[in-house]
């Protein structure tokens, strides 16, 4: 509906020789009517509304020229999502099991089942036993602490796809579909929202950048939260602008409420897409109307909505009353705990009451000047409070019975995620973190990871946007939203996995390089001064932004989730200066998996050893139980005697003391593919190796002691604002109270400095020593002076602290004994390497130490038999020191429960 009259009125002034003018006139559109302002009204409708009317230009005739037709750029649309497609479902299967996908799968077979169950529905009886509220809790696991405390609607569109297309392909990938179709839609979306306004070059050139980006393409792959919650935020800001600034447009009013409720249903981090949308609404719609106010616009705002955010604080009031009666959400028995409330969940829908009522006032008084005008910022928020508390009640059927107190629990749940849910860890610049990420983070993450081509074309758009700010708002409303996350990011809010919690900000950012590429081509079209010579610049500027991130993606295809850019060097390069090189086990696809199941002896038992990976196991269950990985493989170490066969995946945040020393070893089996630069991205080392690294860990393990320093914040800072200490660094490694005490977040790494004193001065005498505590086969050290004094400096720990070294030096004693001997010989060799491992948080190359830890000592039969293909690895930012799993932890590795996702 005009869209015509949109495109001309919006004229981008970035055609082939477009110079716009500065008048605030109306232009006439292609069909002769006048024009809109980018405000979202037509002149005199601004005025009656008191709404902000943004001064908008005359576009050239070329400008106005290049907007496609409405039918022409459907069609476009229509082969953008198609070539999208065809770009991504041949490379579906080529991403290994990633750690969150076992447990969203789970609950979508748990749900599935209540879907199938309505089929066997054969009266009322069996309805309500369908909508009991133990049955919705028991068959919908989402929404709070468990296996996956995200809402069901990315769950869902999984399950969907797998109904459509689960006959004629596997499982995983069936499910994998939909999020293909969501990054192929919003790649749509922005290529229909730019073409229309500034041609189909800007489009196709924001197209291409998101469809190029190689942490964007291997994101889509997967099962996941974060596409669906891009395609929303997409979809959001499409629809809130269409809303605001074209005429008639009430229809895309009412879908910004709907979205904003699915986003609900999607996850907490999609409903932040609220923070421009009010801060927009507030500078463009709010201010002015406080500037010069107009009684019927007051009115209408006023009682409509205060009666429809009556109810919600209502709601609200009883969520805070509730939430005092609830234990704690790990606590929460989910069956029996759940307290009354005192409204039902109905309280949800009466906002929608209200806007009913409303609307049909405006349609009986059309003339009236309060109840009759048409207020497009108004009309979009009482939509927001109207559709988005229903659409999220119904898209969650848990609960549509107990509604407030389950949504209670959820909301303390995302509240209190940090001390609720285990603790994550990131590495950062070679520093570990837990949580949250020092303040530029999300800047620095975004320069590392983006091609560069794309960067720089975003960084034209910006400026380009900037200087054309009083006449052309749109560029201005994007950036808000390219801001958003970033700036959330530099408070305490989850940080980890890389970029895959911001995922909407490159979104904006293609669109800037789709600017900027198209500014640079205009800029070039007139230096040269050639009439028709435009289009070919356009084409030649779009190959030069999207042709080197398309090589990156061929290139490191199918590791796209490890991607650096030229900026820090490529993968190897970001991870020898610290940064994360893989962290979610695609790396581990299917022709590792194929080499592992043709190299590992039967019955081989395979484990992790690593408290930190344990919860990854469901990732190797769920492909043994697709027929991935060899039935005869035993996943998890179900006892202490024999040392198991250990993956290490090169998750620096998740490595600890015994994983970095295990990482030195020889190995087993190596991953280190030429799209990484020949870095070691997965690693499965032997028992023998294990047993080496496990004795220098029982030989060096040790707490720290130390405390921490002062905190950096000036003292008024943490006595008034102790939220903005965190620009200083304070809360990141060490929390401070008000006196300016701290404890530690991220304790240092510390090694036995006993026991390196005794291998520095008399290594002969700790080798002797540990001779004959490895002959006594674990069984007490006897009269032997040095034995004793070992035993004792390796198992000295606080008696009221878990004996993790007590129970490790048994084990070893018990499993190989000579292990403990080997484990001084590598010490007193390469004692400066062994102390550089245990106190660098990431995983060494071991190139860089001058070879393997045990490379003076035999190679083990099974190493020799394997053969790995070793190469060189390099060194990685790494994680706090933990110990590698005790005999207890093992056992848990072996659980079918996935783990929940982060």
């Amino acid at each position: 509906m005009h869209e015509a009259g949109a495109r001309t009125g919006q004229g981008s002034g970035i055609g082939s020789g477009a110079v716009l003018s500065g008048a605030s006139g109306v232009a006439p559109d292609e069909a002769g009517a006048p024009a809109v302002g980018n405000d979202g009204a037509r002149p005199a409708e601004a005025r009656s509304q008191g709404a902000a009317s943004d001064p908008t230009p005359r576009p050239s005739p070329a400008a106005a020229g290049r907007t496609p037709s409405p039918r022409v750029l459907r069609w476009a649309t229509a082969a953008v999502f198609a070539a999208a497609m065809a770009a991504l479902v041949p490379t579906l299967g080529d991403f290994g099991l990633t750690w969150d996908e076992p447990a969203y799968r789970y609950s979508q077979l748990l749900s599935a089942q209540w879907w199938e169950d309505w089929g066997r529905v054969r009266g009322w009886e069996d309805v309500r036993r369908q909508m009991d509220p133990s049955s919705l809790l028991y068959y919908w696991p989402y929404a709070r602490f468990g296996i996956n405390f995200h809402p069901p609607l990315a769950g869902q569109l999984n399950l969907a796809t797998y109904a459509i297309f689960g006959g004629w392909m596997k499982d995983i990938p069936a499910r994998r579909m939909a999020t293909l179709f969501e990054f192929a839609l919003t790649i749509a979306i922005g290529f229909h929202f730019l073409s229309r306004r500034y041609g189909i070059a800007a489009g196709a050139v924001m197209a291409g950048a998101l469809l190029t980006m190689p942490r964007l393409y291997g994101q889509a792959h997967l099962i996941d939260t974060d596409i669906p919650g891009l395609m929303l935020w997409a979809a959001v800001a499409a629809a809130f602008w269409k809303g605001l600034a074209e005429p008639g447009a009430r229809r895309w009013r009412v879908l910004v409420g709907v979205l904003m409720g699915l986003c609900f249903v999607e996850k907490m981090a999609a409903v932040m897409v609220l923070l421009p949308l009010l801060f927009w609404l507030a500078a463009a719609r709010l201010i002015p109307a406080i500037v010069r106010p107009r009684r019927a616009d007051w009115i209408d705002g006023v009682v409509t909505t205060g009666l429809m955010l009556l109810p919600l604080a209502l709601a609200f009031q009883q969520i805070q009353l509730l939430q005092r009666q609830l234990p704690p959400p790990k606590s929460v028995d989910q069956w029996t705990q759940w307290p009354a409330s005192d409204w039902p969940g109905a309280i949800l829908a009466v906002p929608l009451g209200v806007w009913l009522v409303r609307r049909a006032l405006g349609r009986i008084f059309r003339g009236s000047k309060v109840w009759g005008a048409e207020r497009p910022g108004l009309e979009t928020f009482t939509a927001i409070l109207a559709f988005a508390p229903v659409v999220g009640w119904l898209g969650n059927p848990a609960w549509w019975r107990e509604t407030l107190p389950r949504l209670t629990h959820y909301y303390t749940l995302s509240l209190s995620r940090r001390g609720v849910l285990p603790d994550i860890q990131i590495l950062y610049f070679d520093q570990l973190y837990e949580f949250s990420l020092p303040w530029p983070n999300a800047w620095v993450l975004m320069g590392i990871t983006v091609p560069v081509a794309i960067l720089i074309a975003a960084a034209i758009g910006l400026v380009w946007g900037a200087l054309r700010a009083r006449r052309d708002r749109v560029p201005v409303y994007f950036l808000v939203h390219f801001l958003a996350l970033p700036a959330v990011r530099m408070f305490p809010t989850p940080a980890h996995d890389g970029v895959r919690l911001f995922l909407p900000t490159f979104f904006f950012l293609a669109a800037f390089a789709g600017w900027g590429a198209m500014a640079v081509g205009d800029l070039l079209a007139r230096a040269v001064r050639r009439p028709m010579s435009a289009r070919w610049w356009h084409l030649a500027v779009a190959a030069a932004v999207l042709g080197p991130s398309t090589a990156a993606l061929v290139r490191i295809h199918p590791y796209e989730l490890s991607y650096y850019n030229e900026l820090i060097g490529g993968p190897r390069a970001a991870w020898e200066r610290g940064f994360e090189l893989t962290y979610w086990y695609d790396a581990f696809n299917g022709p590792v998996l194929d080499e592992l199941n043709a190299k590992l002896p039967p019955r081989a038992v395979l484990d992790f050893l690593n408290d930190r990976t344990w919860t990854s196991m469901p990732v190797f269950l769920e492909q043994q139980s697709l027929g991935l990985i060899r039935p005869d493989i035993v996943l998890g170490r179900g006892d202490s005697v024999a040392f198991p066969y250990t993956i290490l995946l090169t998750q620096d945040s998740k490595a600890t003391a015994f994983t970095r020393l295990l990482f030195a070893m020889r190995p087993w089996y190596t991953s280190a593919p030429r799209q990484l630069d020949g870095a070691r991205v997965a690693t499965v080392a032997d028992p023998v190796a294990v047993s080496r690294a496990w004795a220098l860990f029982v030989l060096l393990e040790s707490g720290d002691t130390t405390r921490p320093p002062s905190p950096a914040s000036p003292a008024w800072v943490r006595r008034y604002v102790p939220w903005l200490a965190r620009l200083w660094g304070d809360g990141l490694l060490a929390e401070y109270d008000a006196r300016g005490r701290g404890r530690w977040v991220v304790h240092r790494l510390a090694t036995n400095e006993a026991v390196l004193e005794w291998s520095r001065k008399d290594p002969d005498g700790l080798l002797g020593a540990a001779r004959h505590l490895a002959s006594a086969s674990g069984r007490p050290p006897g009269e032997h002076d040095g034995a004793s004094r070992l035993y004792f400096l390796i198992t000295d720990e606080d008696p009221k602290r878990e004996q993790i070294r007590h129970e490790m030096a048994r084990q070893l004693l018990a499993a190989r004994p000579e292990a403990l001997v080997e484990g001084v010989q590598i010490l007193n060799a390469h004692r400066d390497e062994v102390v550089r491992i245990m106190t660098r948080y990431a995983y060494t190359d071991p190139t860089r130490l001058g070879g393997y830890l045990d490379r003076d000592l035999p190679e083990p039969s099974s190493a020799r038999a394997a053969r790995p293909a070793s190469s060189p690895t390099a060194p990685t930012p790494a994680a706090t020191p933990a110990p590698a799993a005790t005999g207890a932890a093992a056992t848990r590795a072996s659980s079918s429960t996935p783990k929940a996702p982060q």
